[in-house]
């Protein structure tokens, strides 16, 4: 099959995604799950709005409270336009899905990412419900194919463009924050420390995205008299990975109960005297777990393969479609798991790949490591798919390409001898 019919296909697949979201936000408006974050996500907007700010407004990242706080003053029924925008951007991320693992692995890769990112469940899910994976997923899927324009041109604009939506995804939700260092590291430590990547590369992303952190640590200091360049749920989070107590409750009345916790039936619960906002007493908690029993450093390993299986997407698992979300988690979670051993077998750092693995395996080392040290969460892992598919088919696709090979090889053999 030609690459003109196979552009083809791809566009008519980019269509069918944008009808799978659409018609999954018919049957499941934005407006039929607010409660939990999202409607927390909801509140924090008409907060915003009536003001001032306060801490818990930035427990979480304040991106999706800031984008529902726009669609509220923009439109009547704001929950309509939020859910169209998410179908909108699921879409764009479908598409640059393609167009990336096309650029990187070929059109054959490229298709068969696309018809999985088009029919990929959790996307499908998380569009029709006020959380931020959506939006997160977009602007990782455009990382993503800046991160290709970054290690192969080492050009200064686009470096800053990375680390411009960098900086905005992680005031959407932040859980590719070790990614930015260690993609950094990898970049510098190949070209041997050179100057030339250090003032084209290193210098123009850090700068930007040193700059977006510096600007919301002050418009923290201004609303709440505290330096805040992140938000400050990794404190609890942190402690809630390390410590026994995973039903908590704070001293401002909020209560704090992780979906992979519910559903492994940990209901280990404790009061505490502070609000979740105070992400200094709950890192110092956490600690305090780890000294209490070191061998936490270890068993907080098992989050990692949770990110894959034996966990099931939150809220999905509350609709009546559960069932089937269950069963596409857990074939999902193989498949991919297989797949990414493979790419990384192929891909492990030499001067041939070197670039590729960056690309590619570097995000999901990234996530490995947050979920590592903080907790593990299946919707950590959904937006970061956007690296994760396309490396998995190239995985596959290496398996097929590998055994057509062997069975050609064979039956040359076969004919020769006849």
């Amino acid at each position: 099959m030609n690459s003109k019919r196979l552009h083809s296909i791809g566009e008519s697949l980019v269509v069918v995604a944008f009808l799978v979201r659409l018609v999954a936000l018919y049957i499941h408006p934005v407006g039929d799950s607010l409660y939990s974050d999202m409607a927390n996500y909801a509140r924090y907007a008409d907060e915003l709005r009536s003001g001032p700010l306060k801490a818990i407004h930035f427990f979480q990242p304040i991106g999706l409270p800031s984008i529902i706080f726009v669609f509220k003053g923009l439109f009547l029924d704001w929950r309509t336009a939020l859910g169209v925008y998410q179908v909108l951007a699921s879409t764009a991320t479908v598409w640059l899905v393609w167009r990336t693992a096309d650029k990187a692995f070929g059109p054959w890769v490229g298709i068969l990412s696309l018809t999985i990112a088009t029919f990929h469940v959790p996307w499908v899910v998380l569009a029709t419900v006020a959380l931020p994976e959506t939006t997160f997923a977009f602007l990782l899927a455009v990382l993503a194919r800046l991160g290709i324009e970054v290690v192969e041109r080492e050009s200064p604009g686009w470096s800053a463009l990375w680390g411009l939506v960098f900086i905005a995804a992680f005031f959407v939700k932040g859980s590719h924050g070790f990614f930015g260092p260690m993609f950094l590291a990898a970049l510098l430590g190949f070209r041997g420390w050179s100057r030339d990547v250090i003032m084209r590369v290193a210098v123009p992303i850090s700068l930007v995205v040193g700059t977006g952190l510096l600007l919301h640590g002050t418009l923290t200091y201004r609303a709440i008299g505290t330096f805040q360049m992140v938000s400050s749920e990794g404190g609890l989070n942190f402690m809630e990975g390390k410590c026994p107590s995973k039903v908590n409750m704070d001293s401002a009345g909020a209560y704090w109960f992780s979906p992979l916790y519910a559903q492994l039936g940990r209901t280990e619960a404790k009061q505490w005297d502070r609000p979740f906002t105070d992400s200094d007493y709950f890192i110092r908690a956490g600690l305090a777990c780890i000294r209490e029993r070191p061998a936490v450093v270890v068993t907080a390993l098992e989050g990692i393969p949770f990110l894959f299986v034996g966990n099931t997407l939150w809220p999905a698992s509350q609709f009546p479609t559960a069932p089937f979300t269950r069963t596409y988690d857990a074939v999902f979670g193989v498949w991919m798991m297989v797949g990414l051993a493979v790419s990384l077998w192929r891909l492990w750092p030499n001067r041939s790949a070197y670039q590729a693995f960056v690309a590619w395996m570097l995000p999901l080392a990234a996530l490995c490591l947050c979920v590592y040290v903080f907790k593990s969460e299946i919707r950590f892992r959904v937006p970061f798919d956007v690296w994760l598919i396309p490396a998995a088919v190239a995985g596959w696709w290496s398996i097929v390409s590998a055994w057509r090979q062997r069975h050609a090889a064979l039956m040359s053999s076969i004919e020769q001898r006849s």
